[in-house]
């Protein structure tokens, strides 16, 4: 046999045995990181749903601010209005 063979064949049997000997703190990790990789996940989904409310809430709220921004301008006319009438009937006593 060649020595590469020979070193080839002696690295598989002590990775192997090193595998075989760690395979409780390997699975322990594989476990782990699956289940870190399904937490993300979720943690993930949550976020895009979150976006989405915002998104959603954030159309809503502009919609308020326009309903808003017409109302205080009718209520700013009619305030004037109404000075302007007391003002008239406030010249007439005097």
């Amino acid at each position: 046999m060649k020595l590469s063979n020979l070193l080839l064949f002696a690295g598989s049997a002590l990775g192997s045995y090193l595998l075989t000997k760690n395979r409780q703190a390997i699975t322990e990790e594989v476990t782990d990181t699956s289940e870190r990789i399904q937490a993300v996940k979720e943690d993930l989904d949550i976020i895009q749903n979150s976006f989405e409310v915002i998104n959603q809430q954030k159309k809503l709220i502009q919609e308020y601010q326009k309903d808003l921004t017409y109302k205080f301008k009718v209520l700013e006319k009619d305030v004037q209005t109404r000075l302007a009438v007391l003002k008239e009937m406030q010249e007439e006593k005097k």
